[in-house]
């Protein structure tokens, strides 16, 4: 049996590690993107029932990424999901925070 491979079907997924912290946030939360290559990440923060209420774009590069996302002193105390996808990706991360 002979298989052929369609090269331009083939994705390239970049291997990260993600982390978040702190978990009990009152004005900023750090996402620390480790990431063997270049690429694209969203990062959103969103309550309990899914609304997005922070979202943001960042470009990633190779090695350790530190993203300050420091517009969440305005919001409510509660708890929160925070999650980071790629371009190849629909999740690559999801995190439970709370703002105290």
């Amino acid at each position: 049996m002979i298989f052929s491979v369609d090269e331009q079907n083939i994705q390239t997924r970049n291997a990260m590690e993600i982390a978040s912290f702190p978990e009990k946030f009152s004005d900023e939360i750090t996402v620390e993107i480790n990431a063997d290559a270049e690429d694209h990440c969203i990062i959103v923060l969103s309550n309990q029932v899914g609304r997005i209420l922070r979202m943001m774009g960042v470009n990633v590069n190779q090695g350790i990424n530190k993203i300050q996302m420091d517009n969440v002193r305005a919001l409510e105390s509660g708890i929160y999901q925070l999650s980071v996808k790629n371009t190849h990706s629909s999740i690559l991360y999801t995190s439970i925070v709370t703002k105290f």
